[in-house]
């Protein structure tokens, strides 16, 4: 099932995320995306409301793929995997949320933004890498870098991307997509 979401992931290549908001306003975005074909939506747990509203957009739309997005602690994953969502995305790394994903075959894409926190993921077993922010830590010039000593590693960069930036890093090898609230 994750492969198929990665390869969802991966044609999409535009990963609309959709964050701060009410539950009127997350509702307005996702069918908005929806209705201009996006078959893959991240929902951001930046609110109170966020959570509660994914579940009800996640029953509502089954054939669309709804990745939670901001967990911040092994709880908050342990919590949000109860309601079984297609993929979970951290801003950054923790060794115990990535031994609790590898245990319950979880797709689970954590964050890094720097060498050391990309080897922790490879010593976990995670190729598909969230790097963020992107354009506060070097934009794409930053992962052409990364891309001549990680050469396996492939990423999705958030954080400051819009329609002046993507196609940089669309030019390179080591993105499968890019994830933005622009789209």
């Amino acid at each position: 099932m994750s492969s198929e979401i990665i390869k969802l992931i991966k044609n999409q290549k535009k990963i609309p995320i959709i964050g701060k908001g009410t539950s009127i306003d997350i509702k307005n975005k996702f069918n908005r995306l929806v209705l201009d074909k996006y078959s893959v939506i991240e929902i951001a747990l930046r609110s109170e409301e966020a959570l509660e509203t994914s579940i009800e957009l996640k029953n509502q739309n089954p054939d669309i793929n709804i990745g939670l997005g901001s967990i911040q602690s092994l709880t908050m994953l342990k919590e949000v995997v109860k309601s079984k969502f297609d993929f979970y995305i951290s801003p950054g790394i923790n060794e115990q949320m990535l031994d609790f994903a590898n245990k319950n075959d979880i797709l689970f894409i954590p964050g890094v933004s720097t060498p050391s926190e990309i080897l922790t993921a490879i010593e976990h077993d995670y190729k598909l890498l969230k790097y963020f922010h992107a354009e506060k830590n070097g934009g794409a010039n930053s992962l052409k870098f990364l891309e001549e000593i990680f050469n396996d590693v492939r990423f999705i960069p958030t954080g400051g991307i819009n329609g002046e930036n993507m196609d940089d890093y669309f030019a390179l090898d080591n993105v499968i997509a890019v994830g933005s609230t622009n789209f």
